[in-house]
């Protein structure tokens, strides 16, 4: 298995600046963040709502490449947004899953395995993907089949599904655990820089200015 830090960084060497990435709330954000993408992507989404935003994004911009960073825990959360990418099949978002089998955010402490996801299990979240109509899902479990995943998501049209099996216990991974210190992320000044972001790409307004 591929461990989640690993797996970013591939991703981060194939995403750019014009792409547009949501992450959820927990570790792939902190990660997201330490490789130096979080400035332009919406990180840290409440439970459950990182594939949908990434939908919305898709749906509202079109001709942009959207891609949501999920987690197995997250995405079961909010389950039925499968259901509705597979009724509108975006053909600009690529929806990954770091599937770790366990809610590690919620784990009984630092370095340690939370409790297990129904994907511990007998769940199959590229089976749940295919039976709502997204086609073009997979599952991989090397940073090789990864890359390759990714690249040709990115390259064609959408939706894609990518569930990549990584490490149950990664967070010793991130410097910010290392160091013992909580994690920086201002998910207020992000959603705002984010918006920048976009505005800049679309050149599109999005956030009303006060007049002067």
């Amino acid at each position: 298995m591929v461990k989640r830090y690993d797996l970013l960084k591939t991703l981060a060497s194939v995403v750019t600046d014009e792409m547009l990435v949501v992450t959820p709330i927990g570790n792939t954000s902190v990660f997201w963040d330490e490789l130096g993408k979080g400035a332009t992507s919406l990180t840290g989404v409440s439970l459950g709502m990182c594939t949908p935003v990434a939908l919305g994004l898709s749906l509202a911009l079109p001709n942009r490449k959207v891609i949501a960073v999920d987690s197995d825990g997250n995405l079961i959360l909010n389950l039925c947004s499968l259901g509705t990418v597979g009724n509108k099949q975006p053909r600009n978002l690529t929806i990954i899953v770091c599937d770790n089998g366990n809610y590690l955010s919620g784990g009984p402490g630092k370095g340690k395995q939370g409790m297990p996801t129904a994907t511990a299990g007998n769940m199959n979240l590229e089976a749940v993907a295919k039976g709502c109509g997204i086609t073009k899902a997979t599952t991989v479990h090397t940073e090789a089949e990864f890359k390759q995943a990714v690249e040709k998501s990115v390259a064609g049209e959408g939706p894609s599904f990518i569930v990549a099996k990584i490490e149950p216990v990664d967070v010793k991974e991130s410097k910010v655990y290392r160091e013992e210190r909580t994690p920086g992320l201002d998910t207020r000044e992000n959603k705002y820089a984010f918006a920048r972001h976009v505005e800049r790409l679309e050149k599109i307004r999005i956030i009303k200015r006060g007049s002067a």
